[in-house]
């Protein structure tokens, strides 16, 4: 579970998904890169093959529970683990399924509403930005 996540991936989930746990945590020295829409949506992509298990196309409750456990295990605070399930409560489609498809919409709907500028890209600026935004 979880494995093959690399730092861009996890970089950009983070900027995504769980950014206001990062914000308390001492600044890094590396800046992230920039992220276009494509990369965005082929990174969100990847990430929920990581959640979906069985690769059935539905991240299920159990699925969503070994994540959670996942990152919890490596120390993560509460404060990011309850971002990871506003994120998986937002990706939740009208049929109260957890699909790629729902999630993709999600997620990159966030994506573009980081995108201040609006040319389909996340530059290190928006990623803070969007960062600070979320809801500690």
């Amino acid at each position: 579970m979880l494995k093959g996540l690399g730092a861009g991936a996890a970089a950009a989930f983070l900027t995504l998904a769980v950014p206001a746990a990062a914000q308390d945590a001492p600044a890094q020295a590396q800046t992230p890169p920039t992220i276009d829409r494509a990369t965005g949506e082929t990174m969100v992509k990847g990430m929920f093959a990581q959640v979906d298990a069985n690769h059935d196309g539905v991240a299920d409750a159990a699925e969503q529970a070994a994540v959670l456990d996942a990152v919890k295990a490596q120390g993560a605070p509460e404060q990011a683990l309850a971002s990871i399930r506003r994120i998986f409560a937002e990706g939740t489609g009208p049929d109260g399924k957890l699909t790629l498809a729902s999630f993709t919409k999600a997620r990159m709907t966030a994506f573009d509403k980081a995108d201040a500028n609006h040319d389909g890209k996340l530059d290190p600026a928006e990623q803070a930005a969007a960062a600070a935004a979320q809801p500690k």
